[in-house]
């Protein structure tokens, strides 16, 4: 019988793994970030005994505190950071980032050897990142998940609540311009959102029924949570949530610093983002309870996207606290999801979420499965219970 594996080993192991999924993943969206993470995934996996290789001891080091999920994101933002402001030790991993301006593809065969050189040099802070830093999923074209069902209903008002704020961007996508192509009823574009026309493109397949509104409610209330709420008081955490955005998406890093400016505009209205901690699943009745209720004035719209990846339980326990607190409420409360199905059908292509609606009204529980969507916005699948959703809507 053999031996188990030392706890070391398993870690370098999983870490490896979760190296080469972030790589699929990224293979036809993001050239550069998926060659970063197969890069790293080789250098896990080649069976290196302790000491042989600097870069995965040192690696395991500084990661061994955090999930084998969060390690790859957190290092690869923890350089994009050093690149966007300048670090002269990464000074010659820049030319490979369109978003300071580079030009250098990612088959380079040069990119291994200056990536393992930009990690060495700069060991010690990207261990402090790696050791302190939450991942930040503000990827503000998830705010559709949210604004284009909300058209439907006809409520003149509502109350948002976005369950794993992160910096609370999402929470300001009425003021963002969402055009979605292809798929929509009777058009062959439609615009929403009071931003720039097209400042996010979402390509559509399926059939989309058009909502009888194009202008959203007006908004009562914004209001996140999240473990780690993050505040953009200063450039430095600006530049630290740019960070996140993958380094050959300078499209993307357009549109976040976009809503960013967005959020600060909206701190100057009357209807600020408000941001309050809370550990998820555990803390959501009590975050629903003391901040959000009562609200006895307009329906209730929760959303949130991407966030049961990084729960312990997937999420599961957020459905039935959610809807024994939404059953006890006055008015409507909508919960709109963009999330990984655990159970139940398969998406079809890796890596797509479920857009589902869960609406309580009247003493009942309405369900919708509206379609599939790429995690960054730019895909949807339309399914017949997008038509539900309209239909039902039109009928009441």
């Amino acid at each position: 019988m053999a031996e188990p594996s030392p706890p070391q080993a398993d870690f370098q192991i999983r870490l490896s793994r979760r190296f080469r999924k972030q790589q699929e993943f990224a293979a036809d969206y993001s050239p550069l970030y998926s060659h970063l993470f197969g890069l790293l995934a080789d250098w896990l996996a080649a069976e290196a005994e302790p000491g042989r290789d600097p870069l995965v001891d040192w690696l395991l080091q500084a990661a061994a505190t955090r999930s084998s999920f969060d390690v790859p994101l957190l290092l690869l933002a923890g350089l994009h950071r050093d690149i966007l402001t300048g670090v002269v030790a990464v000074a010659a991993l820049a030319p490979y980032y369109p978003t300071v301006g580079g030009t250098r593809s990612a088959d380079d065969l040069d990119l291994a050897a200056t990536l393992r050189a930009a990690i060495l040099a700069r060991q010690n802070p990207l261990a402090d990142f790696l050791r302190t830093a939450a991942v930040q999923t503000n990827e503000t074209a998830r705010g559709l998940c949210w604004l284009l069902p909300v058209l439907y209903p006809g409520w003149p008002a509502i109350h948002l609540v976005d369950l794993g704020a992160s910096a609370g961007l999402n929470l300001v996508a009425d003021h963002r311009g969402y055009r979605l192509a292809g798929g929509v009823e009777g058009e062959e574009m439609f615009d929403l959102g009071r931003g720039t026309p097209g400042q996010f493109l979402v390509a559509g397949q399926g059939e989309l029924p058009l909502p009888l509104q194009h202008s959203p409610p007006a908004i009562l209330s914004r209001i996140g949570c999240d473990c780690a709420p993050f505040s953009l008081a200063t450039i430095q955490d600006e530049q630290t949530l740019a960070a996140f955005v993958w380094g050959d998406q300078a499209g993307r890093l357009t549109t976040l610093r976009q809503g960013i400016a967005a959020l600060h505009r909206v701190s100057w209205t009357q209807v600020p983002v408000q941001l309050y901690p809370a550990h998820l699943p555990e803390d959501l009745t009590p975050f629903l309870e003391q901040q959000v209720a009562p609200c006895v004035d307009a329906p209730i719209v929760i959303f949130n996207t991407y966030l049961t990846t990084y729960l312990h339980d997937k999420g599961a326990s957020l459905q039935p606290q959610l809807a024994a607190w939404a059953a006890a409420q006055a008015q409507p409360v909508l919960w709109l999801q963009w999330e990984t199905l655990w159970h139940g059908p398969k998406p079809p292509a890796f890596g797509m979420v479920a857009w589902t609606a869960d609406l309580w009204q009247d003493g009942r529980h309405f369900h919708w499965h509206l379609a599939w969507a790429h995690p960054h916005g730019t895909l949807i699948q339309w399914l017949p219970g997008s038509a539900d959703w309209a239909d039902f809507w039109q009928i009441r």
